[in-house]
């Protein structure tokens, strides 16, 4: 059981690709402080989408990342 409550009815903002639907439960958590999850799903659109190194190596050193660390996101 999670210690923090998803918040299944706050809206998500949507940022236009299929990666972002993996961290739902993750955006739904943040959901208990809504300025706090747009917030941060702001950056990850920042970080995931500018810049010059391609999006798809950006997703799989995130997934690695995550592997090493075990997390499951």
């Amino acid at each position: 059981m999670p210690r923090i409550p998803r918040v299944t009815q706050v809206p998500l903002p949507t940022m236009g690709s299929d990666s972002s639907a993996t961290m739902t439960t993750l955006f739904q958590t943040m959901g208990q402080r809504p300025a706090l999850m747009r917030d941060a799903m702001q950056l990850l659109e920042t970080a995931m989408r500018t810049g010059t190194v391609e999006v798809q190596l950006k997703e799989l050193l995130s997934i690695r990342v995550s592997q090493v660390n075990n997390c499951f996101y």
